[in-house]
């Protein structure tokens, strides 16, 4: 009974890789895609019929409120546990916050936080490269229909995303500005995702079909969370579109502790350090092979061994794919690294409070909330020189960080270097010049860009409304005109001849 159990159980480990497999999905995709497309416009189009149909019966449309009608369209939210998820979530919250009716759908979402506001019903497939996320694949039919029945002031795109083609042309179709935000380097991420050169070349081809071409071509204004991230994905000849996305946290990254032994209780409890010699290094980021974890092992390895010495505990929040190999590698190398797993977000600030530095390896970030989190907890945070750091954190007009605190990805001299600098003296900088962005501020900088996407788009909509209520009255005279004549033809008419034979006037009437 017990081989027959776990045969069973191997084979369902194997079917479920087998259904989770990128090929299978990119072939269940073809086929699916292209039929449930079509429905979703036939929906839209219907919704659009029954708005004339409304409008033509005197049943008002469109009529203005104080407030922002604003639709979100995102793959990513709680409980999925990365950046673009939790910006989503809080743009979400802050806006609702200020009265402004905001309509979600999404792929999933915390059912105890569920409202009526929110629709996780995009059709979705798993994300094959990360399993606890979930991939739209088609608009969906109440998607569809929200779109062709609703009215709204803007709608929020969220990128990457594979129904750009269907909401941004249907807006297109209805005038409604779009902002598209993109927040992952997809040229970056295909190519170490997918082993097969051809399938990835073909995946990309289909992602700038499906979402980045109608992205430039119909979205009003198209942004990121850094400039030069927006040029290289979106290109440079497209700059006058171009936008940074506010981004901030959470109100809670502070830096002053919950209790007067909290440093103490933490790093005891936490990262295994009983006294205030013993520095922490602490990394919290999804372990994965493009986050480049595991550079930061060599800066730690004795100078004896080849290594920079770096003394120390090394704590790492997270989770990924690459977890094994790093906890291998650690153990391999006879290093001190403790790893957290995931850790609940509410947690994080007593983290970065009790570390002594945070680190970071990655190139791959399109913004790096971690960094911002860690610093606003006054926890110093040592970053690659890279273009989206340089941007956020090395402005040449008012730089946030010192360029002491930074280093070339490929100098572990240079890291080590860093690291010290930035434990001897950040906590101290911090305090002197505290950084503070949060999602609050982000939000209100964010309904700023939707205002100036629906100043951008007000010319076409203003035309499409005269447009229509041109048509409407031409419908009306048409529809009244048929009505009477009908009433004419079948009573007047009659009426009139009858009265006339009775009258002898016959030959008048013929």
């Amino acid at each position: 009974m017990a081989s027959e159990n776990g045969l069973g159980r191997q084979l369902s480990c194997w079917i479920a890789a087998v259904r989770t497999h990128y090929l299978v999905l990119l072939f269940f995709t073809l086929v699916v895609y292209f039929p449930r497309l079509c429905l979703s416009y036939a929906v839209f189009f219907l919704a659009q019929l029954l708005r004339l149909i409304a409008r033509l019966t005197g049943v008002a449309t469109g009529r203005p409120v104080a407030n922002r009608r604003i639709l979100v369209i995102t793959d990513y939210l709680p409980p999925q546990t990365h950046g673009i998820a939790i910006r989503c979530h809080a743009y979400i919250k802050e806006m609702r916050a200020k009265g402004h009716e905001v309509i979600v759908f999404s792929t999933a979402y915390e059912a105890n936080k569920e409202t009526s506001f929110d629709h996780p019903n995009i059709p979705a497939v798993v994300n094959p490269f990360n399993m606890k996320n979930r991939i739209g694949y088609t608009p969906g039919v109440k998607l569809a229909w929200f779109l062709g029945a609703h009215t709204w002031d803007v709608v929020h795109l969220v990128y990457p995303s594979l129904i750009g083609t269907f909401v941004l042309s249907t807006c297109a179709w209805r005038r409604i500005p779009v902002y598209c935000s993109h927040h992952v380097e997809m040229n970056m991420f295909a190519y170490k995702l997918v082993p097969i050169r051809p399938v990835a070349e073909f995946g990309l081809r289909m992602y700038d079909m499906l979402g980045l071409w109608p992205a430039i071509k119909w979205g009003t204004l198209n942004s990121a969370p850094t400039l030069c991230f927006a040029r290289d994905h979106l290109g440079k000849e497209h700059e006058a579109k171009l936008r940074r996305v506010p981004s901030g946290t959470h109100s809670t990254f502070t830096p002053t502790p919950a209790s007067s032994t909290e440093r103490r209780d933490v790093r005891l409890a936490k990262f295994g350090v009983d006294n205030e010699e013993e520095k922490v290094l602490l990394m919290v980021q999804r372990l994965s092979a493009e986050k480049g974890t595991e550079r930061v092992f060599q800066a730690l390895v004795p100078k004896e061994e080849g290594g920079q010495g770096v003394k120390g505990v090394l704590a790492i929040a997270g989770d990924g794919p690459s977890k094994d190999f790093l906890v291998q590698e650690a153990t391999r190398l006879r290093l001190r690294v403790v790893f957290l797993g995931n850790v609940p977000h509410q947690e994080l600030p007593q983290l970065y409070r009790c570390a002594d530095c945070f680190v970071t390896m990655s190139l791959s970030e399109t913004f790096g909330l971690t960094c911002l989190e860690a610093m606003m907890c006054g926890c110093p945070a040592v970053m690659p020189f890279c273009s989206v750091f340089d941007e956020i954190w090395l402005d040449k007009d008012k730089p946030l960080t010192p360029k002491e605190w930074h280093y070339n990805i490929e100098s572990t001299e240079e890291f080590a270097a860093a690291m010290a600098r930035a434990q001897a003296t950040g906590r101290k900088y911090l305090q002197e010049h505290p950084v503070r962005m949060t999602w609050k501020d982000a939000a209100e900088n964010l309904l700023e860009q939707y205002e100036e996407c629906i100043k951008m788009n007000q010319k076409k909509r203003e035309t499409l409304r005269e447009l229509v209520l041109f048509l409407d009255h031409c419908v009306r005279v048409a529809v009244c005109s048929l009505a009477a004549s009908w009433v004419l033809c079948r009573y007047y008419w009659p009426v009139v001849k009858g009265f006339g034979r009775q009258l002898g006037l016959e030959e008048f009437m013929r």
